[in-house]
């Protein structure tokens, strides 16, 4: 039934992970995350990386690598593809990444053309990590314009829960910022939304008897677990919690620093309550990936192929 494995599941999680990451940093550059946020720079050292070894199960796996190379001449030859289009986005990605790492590690200014390409390179490998499925008309469930549209919300959720994760634990630059909470929150609601959207297409038939079955396997079928529990559970709603709350609390903890800040007992109790809240965040965070792990895994097991209209 499956016709692609774990490792072309592994590559779409990496590709959006990383294109993501870049584009948490490259936000947080322009301080569209907050003044002196502290994603600024760790996103731009993770996109290239990730994104490059995603690239390699791609090439081995859908090339087949080394057992059978002619066929990655004619992968990178093969211009009316839209995974030739995918090898150059990602071959293009990968050198505008690197190339910005290093000027931020070296602590210099990028030329603004790089910085802008490599953004614009990472919306778009966000964006092909859905389109290479969609193009297959042969797959309903993976056959609409909706799956490039949640990978590039989801890699973006994704990419911005990684930096904040190791920004936390190696970043000396900058600091948190609540609005980091806010797109975060924003963009968990808009993914939920497109979900919704996504498989009450599906479940009414929008694609067909193929694409409203493989719906329901994946809603009550054997992989309703993962679905609602790791996708669903762990990737959407407790993060819609956790940062709905963060933001509720940021709204009401501001005016209260303001009159009472001069109290230490209260500073104190204002700090251990933060502690508690950016712990709390990074446990989301993982649980994000989790969920965003396991929707690419869905989307690829539960899909069923057609020929000539009927389920094979």
């Amino acid at each position: 039934m499956h016709h692609w494995n774990w490792l072309i599941v592994i590559y779409l999680f990496l590709g959006g992970l990383g294109a993501g990451a870049y584009l948490a940093s490259f936000a947080a550059e322009k301080r569209w995350l907050g003044r002196n946020s502290h994603l600024a720079r760790i996103g731009y050292y993770l996109a290239a990386p990730i994104v490059a070894f995603g690239t390699l199960l791609l090439v081995f796996d859908l090339g087949q690598g080394l057992h059978k190379p002619w066929l990655l001449i004619r992968l990178i030859f093969n211009f009316g593809s839209v995974m030739t289009w995918g090898v150059y986005i990602l071959a293009a990605f990968i050198v505008v990444g690197l190339l910005k790492a290093f000027f931020v590690f070296k602590k210099k200014q990028a030329p603004q053309v790089i910085t802008l390409a490599g953004a614009v390179l990472a919306l778009a490998t966000g964006a092909y990590t859905g389109l290479l499925i969609a193009v297959i008309e042969a797959v309903p469930f993976w056959n609409t314009l909706v799956m490039p549209i949640l990978f590039v919300v989801s890699a973006l959720s994704t990419g911005l829960s990684l930096t904040t994760l190791v920004a936390h634990f190696m970043e000396k630059e900058g600091s948190a910022n609540p609005l980091e909470g806010k797109v975060h929150l924003a963009l968990v609601a808009a993914e939920l939304l497109i979900v919704a959207i996504f498989f009450g297409m599906m479940a009414l038939g929008f694609k067909g008897p193929v694409g409203a079955k493989s719906a329901s396997l994946v809603m009550f079928g054997s992989y309703a677990i993962v679905f609602w529990g790791y996708f669903i559970a762990l990737g959407l709603l407790l993060p819609l919690v956790v940062f709905g709350r963060e933001y509720l609390l940021a709204k009401q903890s501001a005016p209260k620093v303001a009159t009472e800040g001069a109290s230490t007992g209260k500073e104190t109790a204002i700090a251990a309550e933060a502690e508690h809240s950016s712990y709390l965040v990074l446990a989301t965070d993982l649980s994000i990936l989790i969920g965003g792990f396991a929707l690419r895994a869905l989307i690829i097991f539960t899909a069923l192929p057609i020929w000539d209209g009927k389920l094979l």
